[in-house]
This record gives C-alpha cells, sequence and structure tokens, in this order.
C-alpha cells in the first residue's frame, strides 16, 4: 500500500460523500477504491468509514483522521509545488567553491551584478587553494576551477582560458641569465606549482607544435599565489597566469621570457553535479558566469 495515495483516496472519499464518486474523481473503480480504504484501515488497525446501503458516514477515528490527512496532503503538495518552483524560479542560497586567485582577481567583482539581476537568490563563497573539492559531498552547488577534474558525476561548463607568462624579477635574469629556449629552464630555479598538475615540466607551444620542457627548482606548492609571490620576491621563475601578473609586468617588477614559445593557457572551469533537473539557480549564475568571462578571458 502507498500511504499517500490511500490517504488521498480517503480524502476524496470524505470530500465527495461516497465510494463511487471517488471513483470517477480518480479514475479508479469503485472496487479499487473499496479495496485502497480496506488497506488503510488494516493499516491503522481502526475502522474509518460506516459502509451502509444509506449515504457514507465517517466513525470517531475517521472523524480524527480526515482533517489531519487533509493537513498533510496540503503540505505534501505545498512542498512539492515550492521544490519545483526552486528548479523554476532563480531564488535560494548559492554555494559556491572558487580557487583564491579567480575569485580575488574575477569572479567575486562580479557578485553584486548578478545579485542586482537575481534579486531571491544569495551567494555564499568558499575560497580555496585547493585544486580538488568533492562537490557534491560537501554542498557545494557549483566549484570554478583552473583545468577540468576527472569526475564523471560532474558537468564541466568552460568559462574561457587565461594566457600564463614565463616571468622573474629583472634581477634575476640579470643574476642568472635570460633563456632563449624552454630547454634552458632546466638549469634555472623554478617555483614549481602543481595548480596544473605538472611538476618537474611546464607545457609549451612552439612552431613545431606543443611539448613540455623540463625545469629545474627545488620549492614546490600547491598555490599559484604563493608561486607568484615567490616569483616577485626573486626567488626564481614563475609559469603564471596573466590574472596574477599582468598589473607586475606592466609596473616592471616582472619580466615576461620565451614569448616565441607560449606557455600552454589554463582553461577555466564551472563545475556542477550532473543530475537530471538543474536547479535555476545554478544554471543562471553558470549562464552569468560564461556572459561576462567571455569577453574577459582569451577563448
Amino acid at each position: 500500500m502507498n500511504l499517500l495515495t490511500a490517504m488521498r483516496v480517503f480524502d476524496r472519499v470524505c470530500l465527495l460523500g461516497s465510494l463511487s464518486a471517488a471513483a470517477r474523481d480518480l479514475n479508479m473503480s469503485t472496487t479499487a477504491v473499496s479495496r485502497t480504504i480496506k488497506e488503510l484501515e488494516d493499516d491503522l488497525g481502526v475502522r474509518l468509514i460506516n459502509r451502509t446501503t444509506r449515504r457514507l458516514s465517517l466513525t470517531e477515528a475517521g472523524r480524527d483522521y480526515a482533517p489531519r490527512a487533509r493537513a498533510l496532503l496540503d503540505d505534501v503538495a505545498e512542498l512539492q509545488d515550492s521544490t519545483r518552483g526552486l528548479h523554476k524560479e532563480t531564488r535560494g542560497l548559492i554555494r559556491v567553491s572558487c580557487s583564491n586567485v579567480l575569485g580575488h582577481t574575477r569572479i567575486t567583482k562580479l557578485v553584486p551584478k548578478f545579485l542586482e539581476e537575481n534579486p531571491l537568490t544569495t551567494i555564499e563563497f568558499d575560497l580555496t587553494a585547493r585544486y580538488v573539492v568533492g562537490i557534491v559531498e560537501e554542498g557545494y552547488d557549483v566549484a570554478i576551477r583552473f583545468g577540468e577534474q576527472a569526475d564523471s558525476a560532474l558537468i564541466a561548463r568552460r568559462l574561457g582560458e587565461v594566457r600564463n607568462y614565463v616571468c622573474a624579477t629583472p634581477s634575476y635574469w640579470d643574476a642568472h641569465g635570460r633563456p632563449g629556449h624552454p630547454s634552458e629552464l632546466a638549469g634555472h630555479s623554478c617555483v614549481l606549482s602543481n595548480f596544473a598538475k605538472r611538476l618537474g615540466t611546464w607545457p609549451f607551444v612552439g612552431p613545431d607544435g606543443p611539448f613540455d620542457a623540463a625545469i629545474g627548482g627545488r620549492v614546490s606548492t600547491n598555490s599559484v599565489e604563493a608561486a607568484y609571490q615567490m616569483t616577485v620576491a626573486g626567488f626564481g621563475i614563475g609559469n603564471l597566469p596573466s590574472l596574477l601578473v599582468d598589473a607586475a609586468i606592466r609596473e616592471g617588477r616582472l619580466e615576461v621570457q620565451l614569448d616565441d614559445f607560449r606557455p600552454e593557457s589554463s582553461p577555466i572551469y564551472a563545475l556542477y553535479p550532473h543530475r537530471t533537473y538543474i536547479a535555476a539557480k545554478v544554471r543562471a549564475f553558470v549562464d552569468f558566469l560564461v556572459r561576462e568571462l567571455s569577453a574577459d578571458f582569451t577563448s
């Protein structure tokens, strides 16, 4: 017996006053309605309806049960309508996990505009240096990261890509020499950042196509922000996204080398759970990011 179905049948019998009228309303046979009521009574262990040849009447237990069943059915209907609305209307809390560098340089600056366009939404940001995050397990609606993540349960929506630069302070280049080819980086002190999941090599695109160049270095970090700070401090050479280094390059604090061998760009993705029904708030936020960032990031 499906309890909610049985309660709906009982409610229609009470409202319409007979088994046959309820059967017509529910597109069921009178026998099926009678059987459903009997199963509900058996489950409760009490008789709900007095069955006579004249008009149907409720027992004392039935009179007590009927309004409470109606209230519960109304609550269920309201819950269903409300939940459907969450998928159809752009409203509710959006929990976002975002890498520090993307959050500080781009994403959080767009939040006021999104909230203005979607006044029934709120956003909670978790800025982190972690490359991998359990979106479903940790309760996030969206994660924004450099690169795709190997999780088939996630949809990866490309937001664009950011150019990387091989750069160091002018004083570092003066002291250690300026490389003419990526192969020379093996003899330098490079800041090894695994935000792109590569340790020990950096990807380049040369005249003959893409290739990986071995690099030297004694320090590695999972934080691109830390790699940037060490590069600006003169520790060595960084392979860093333009989001971080553009200002330092313009100001002369960092100097770019190997521009003829363009380092591989870093793609940026919005990641969200692969579900049949994507909440309208999530779809709206991701569509907003695609729209706002398409002109900002290279493609």
